[in-house]
């Protein structure tokens, strides 16, 4: 299937815009590959407050070239979808996911692993925290964590390398599509999962979230995704015991594969990874 990608940076992030600027240096304003077309499109506002979405008709998935900002203080690339499993503080809506791209994101963290140690930046998977929600298919790329990463010409070349990388190589079902739930708002665990197994995660909640967490929620982290999802990883010791049984319970009734991130980590990487779980 042939596929049109909005390629979104806003005006006001120097990130997005350095990364976009490094973009057209690379491959022009508008690319193609032999199954997607991409395009640039410059934001008046901050991408999280999007809401109007008249410049992105024709298009059927958007990728966001952002900064990152805040934990950790260390240079850093991640990748996450938007959307909102609490109350919505920067952008999108209360309780509402938007549509998570998995494939693609797991495709921008390995890409930018190859050329993030020799620069000294890490790389790290981020759970779902913030807008737009959207009722299309969107992925946040992006370059942290402050103004030094954000205005580095390394690191944005860097950027968009991988952009340009994990568009080429991205395919619907590659991977196997997994939900995540648990743990601080950069999982190392979830990052392992993204860098060295063969899932590829779309929403992920942080222990942060929890309490909001519900069969609607679990349902729209479930659906609302570009690709199947029919398992779920829980990082069970980044969760309250009350809260990772009714999470788990809540997946169980649906039919969801439930999987521990021991487990998971273990059966892809060895022993050392794989300790007692509890």
């Amino acid at each position: 299937m042939f596929r049109r990608v909005a390629l979104a940076f806003s005006k006001r992030d120097p990130a997005g815009s350095g990364i976009a600027g490094n973009l057209r240096k690379l491959a022009g304003e508008n690319f193609s590959f032999p199954d997607k077309k991409c395009e640039l499109i410059e934001l008046e506002r901050e991408a999280l407050y999007l809401r109007d979405v008249s410049q992105l008709k024709g298009f059927d998935y958007l990728v966001v070239l952002s900064k990152h900002s805040g934990t950790p203080n260390h240079p850093i690339f991640t990748a996450h979808a938007p959307g909102n499993f609490g109350r919505a503080k920067y952008g999108g809506d209360h309780f509402k996911l938007s549509i998570a791209i998995p494939s693609l994101m797991k495709d921008y963290l390995l890409a930018v692993s190859k050329r993030a140690e020799a620069i000294g930046y890490w790389v790290g998977f981020e759970p779902t925290h913030h807008g737009p929600t959207l009722d299309m298919p969107t992925a946040f790329l992006e370059i942290g964590c402050d103004e030094r990463a954000w205005s580095d010409d390394i690191g944005l070349r860097a950027a968009a390398e991988a952009v340009l990388e994990a568009l080429e190589s991205w395919k619907i079902g590659k991977y196997t599509a997994a939900v995540a739930f648990g743990g601080p708002h950069i999982n190392e665990h979830f990052t392992k999962v993204e860098l060295h197994t063969n899932y590829a995660i779309g929403h992920a909640m942080r222990k942060l979230d929890s309490d909001w967490v519900d069969e609607n929620i679990i349902e729209q982290a479930l659906s609302r995704s570009s690709e199947p999802v029919r398992d779920a990883i829980i990082d069970n010791k980044g969760l309250k015991g009350e809260d990772r049984e009714r999470i788990e319970d809540i997946l169980k009734r649906m039919g969801v594969n439930v999987l521990r991130i021991k487990r998971v980590l273990r059966d892809n990487l060895g022993s050392e990874e794989g300790e007692e779980e509890v």
